[in-house]
């Protein structure tokens, strides 16, 4: 796992003169709200049953459930979601009658406030650094009454964080969700 320090130099470049602190204070925002957008960060989770039908889920600790992805059975077969289960607002699922061992995709995000020595993944912060170093720019170039303040210079990174995360987000629905946007059978007329 990685560390947001790792990518100071690169905020730096985009954003200099502010104190370090405040510097991994926007980066840890930045992933953050990276993570919110993109849903990139999941886990799957082999979960079994209760005798109410719920399904309790533990993601990465100092995280939450962000969006339940799909929940299959165990030979991989998917699930439908309102016929076979159901989630709640809280992304709490439970589970209708005949399933009992279940494999939940979900998608975290992690917990405020951030520990500044937290480890973060690594696979995000290799793909994209310079989208998540542009987001918490642009959120230091938003700030009133500093010396770096630009709001011209916010809105241009902040484009360039948006385009990350939204690259992000398809790359995770083409590699997960690809049966979620199967072309629909064709219908035989009589």
């Amino acid at each position: 796992m990685a560390q947001l320090i790792e990518l100071l130099p690169l905020l730096r470049e985009k954003c200099s003169g502010m104190l370090e602190q405040q510097s991994i204070d926007q980066l840890k925002k930045a992933y953050r709200n990276f993570c919110l957008e993109s849903g990139y960060v999941q886990e799957t989770e082999a979960v079994k049953r209760a005798l109410d039908g719920s399904v309790e889920l533990s993601p990465m600790y100092d995280h939450f459930i962000h969006e339940i992805h799909g929940v299959d059975d165990l030979n991989g077969k998917e699930l439908t979601k309102g016929v076979d289960y159901k989630v709640n607002s809280r992304n709490e699922i439970t589970l209708i009658e005949g399933f009992n061992d279940v494999e939940v995709t979900y998608s975290i995000v992690p917990v405020l406030p951030m520990d500044d020595g937290m480890e973060v993944n690594d696979e995000l912060l290799r793909r994209w650094p310079d989208e998540i170093a542009a987001g918490a720019a642009a959120l230091l170039r938003i700030m009133p009454n500093q010396t770096w303040t630009d709001a011209s210079l916010s809105q241009f990174y902040q484009k360039d964080f948006i385009k990350g995360h939204r690259e992000a987000y398809r790359i995770r629905v083409a590699a997960n969700d690809e049966r979620q946007f199967q072309p629909q059978s064709k219908r035989v007329f009589y």
